[in-house]
């Protein structure tokens, strides 16, 4: 665990913090499925906006199909290896704080809001991030969507 701290340390991609591989504009689609076992595809476009040296963030996301619209506001930051922050998703109107682990381009993570709950997973790898996001409740039950950074 220690080597690879000190690789993210020595990494300038890394010193700055650790939403760096995360930020900018983003755009792909995957595909979202309801509790009832739907399956759609879905087009996503997503920002990254950092701060205080890249250890804050700002997010949105928003995505669409045919029959679901999601659209996602976050803001974080990072403490050591972790992170903390707020979360809603405002055509559902849920809401909570976000909670998880972050270095190297990968979160990890939870939201929690008043009987809601969902898992989070964010990957960089290069120009490409990978989003899954798995709701406890409500009509979705699994968001898997590939973005590209387009700038």
């Amino acid at each position: 665990m220690a080597a690879a701290l000190a690789v993210f340390a020595a990494d300038p991609a890394y010193a700055a913090g650790p939403f760096r591989p995360f930020l900018g504009s983003w755009r792909g689609t995957g595909e979202i499925t309801s509790f009832d076992g739907r399956r759609e595809p879905i087009s996503c476009r997503a920002t990254y906006e950092g701060g205080d040296g890249d250890r804050s963030l700002s997010q949105t996301l928003v995505c669409a199909s045919d029959a679901f619209r999601l659209n996602i506001e976050s803001s974080a930051v990072a403490e050591g290896g972790g992170l903390r922050g707020e979360w809603r998703e405002t055509t559902r109107g849920v809401q909570g704080t976000l909670s998880g682990s972050i270095g190297g381009g990968d979160f990890e993570g939870e939201v929690d809001g008043g009987g809601f709950t969902a898992r989070i997973s964010l990957r960089v790898n290069g120009r490409k991030q990978a989003v899954y996001i798995r709701p406890s409740a409500g009509d979705i039950k699994g968001v898997d969507i590939v973005l590209t950074r387009s700038r």
